[in-house]
Formats: C-alpha cells, structure tokens, sequence
C-alpha cells in the first residue's frame, strides 16, 4: 500500500498516541481488509497441516501436531514461513500505526506467534497467565518495542480476550514475568508489583479488521474460552529504530532469544536484531 493510499482516518492520532503513553494499549479502527484475514486463516490451517513454503535453520517456537489434542497453541516465526500469515504481517497499516504510537522512524518485525485458544476446553488448558513481553526479551536494548495483536475473528467477551492491565507498562519490577503457560492468574498477581495502583482489567473487545496494540511492558493475559468458537489470532511483536541485541542476564546466568540463534551477526559478532531475512523492516518514514 503507497503512502498516498493511506487514508489518514485510520491512522491514530496524537490523541491516541498520548492514551497509549498514558495505558499502554490501544485498539484500531478496522484496517486489515476481509480478503487478508480470510488469506491469513487459510495459511493458519496450512501450518497446523504441516505445510511451509519456507523453512528456519531449526524447528523455532513450540510446534503443535493433532496429537497434542485440543489445547492452547502457540508457535513462533509463522510469517517466516507461510506465504499467507507473511502477507499479514506485511500489511504497511498496521506497522505504520505501530511506529506512531511508539514514536519511532523505522518498525521492524521482532517475531511473531499465531495463538491458537479452543472453546470449551479445561480451563487449564486455554487460559494465558500474566505476563510481559518484555520479560522473555531480556537482550532487547530499548523498551519501546510494540505488539500489535490481530484476530482472525471478531472477539467478544466469552472467547477470553487478550485482557491488558491498565497502566502496567508504567509500573516498575515486573521484567519477571513469564507466566504465559501458567493459568494460575489469582497467584500471579499476587507476584505483581502494582506500585501502589490498583489493578483495572482491561478486556480487549475487537470487530473484524480492529487490531490492538500494546507495549512491551503492558502486563496482559487472557481467560478460557467459553464461546462454541476457536479465538485464532497472531501476535505480531515490533522493534523500534533504535533497539539493538545486548547481553544479559537473570539470576546470574547469561540469557538468550532464539532471535540469538537465527539472526546474522553484526560486526562485534553479536546477534544482529536488523537482520533483514528474520527482522525485516516493515515500516519506514521516507525520507524528503
């Protein structure tokens, strides 16, 4: 889509880029046509079949085959391997309004997870405990990366939406929490450091073509399934300009990201988060 093509009402706003300063998330208008999420679920059921158009170094991510059963899926790089979810990730609307809300020049693509929720399974076995992204991002330089997440179908209250907590990427202490596959939500919050704020939940209600955004401190998870229907959506995780790989650690030990393990390396031999084949740019002012 040209610059030209875009029409600036589907843009956010310095309004709604202060609401995401302010809450750390933010819903869209519709911008992702019918004919790309309908291309998009196609290429969803290509991958749980098995099929690829291209293939990582090594299996990435937590694959899932039928003989898991009915339970939450979640894999990883799935735009860097079908031709379908690709074109999704592509879409220049969604990493334009990404770079607006993060105040950045330049969106690249970090990784990205096509989730998979059943309806009307064990509870255990489809809810996503709190947790920030930021916390399985620990050699990530800045902390204004950006996810912008797409449902492939409306969402509404009993499908257990992406529910964020409001304000929490302001809150401090909470680069701990890797609690995706802990449905514990009650004890989770317990390990919360709220800052003295009070805990709002906010349930992300979205219509066909609506995306959310949120940052990459934003603590979020979501409840069961209760609906009759399958809530498919893809994770789509974004880096700014000027974020870059540096090393760390967590409890002593040194940690890394599988963006470690497929990205070239840059000239002092680290990790290149630039990487055009695995962090490709997605979106990037032009310059005048």
């Amino acid at each position: 889509m040209a610059a030209a093509e875009i029409d600036p009402a589907l843009l956010p706003t310095e309004q709604d880029v202060r609401f995401y300063e302010q809450h750390g998330w933010w819903i869209s208008p519709p911008i992702v046509p019918d004919d790309l999420i309908d291309d998009a679920r196609f290429g969803a059921d290509r991958y749980y079949a098995g099929e690829k158009d291209e293939f990582l170094l090594f299996e990435a991510g937590t694959d899932w085959s039928p003989s898991h059963g009915d339970v939450l899926r979640q894999n990883d790089y799935v735009s860097l391997q079908i031709d379908q979810l690709r074109q999704l990730v592509k879409h220049e609307l969604i990493a334009h309004a990404a770079a607006i809300l993060a105040r950045t020049d330049q969106i690249r693509l970090f990784h990205d997870q096509l989730i998979y929720k059943p309806p009307r399974v064990d509870p255990f076995a489809s809810t996503v405990g709190w947790h920030t992204d930021i916390a399985y991002w620990k050699t990530c330089s800045s902390r204004n990366l950006i996810t912008a997440w797409i449902p492939f179908q409306p969402v509404t209250m009993d499908m257990g939406p992406m529910t964020v907590l409001d304000r929490s990427h302001r809150w401090t202490g909470n680069e701990h929490l890797e609690f995706f596959h802990d449905p514990d939500l009650l004890g989770i919050e317990r390990r919360i450091d709220k800052n003295s704020d009070r805990l709002d939940e906010m349930p992300l209600l979205l219509d066909a073509g609506q995306v959310s955004f949120h940052h990459c401190c934003t603590i979020h998870g979501s409840k069961p399934n209760h609906s009759g229907r399958p809530r498919l959506a893809l994770a789509v995780h974004m880096q700014d300009r000027d974020n870059h790989y540096r090393a760390a650690e967590h409890n002593g030990k040194p940690v890394t990201h599988l963006n470690d393990f497929l990205c070239r390396r840059d000239a002092a031999g680290n990790p290149d988060y630039a990487d055009p084949d695995i962090c490709p740019v997605l979106w990037e002012a032009r310059q005048s």
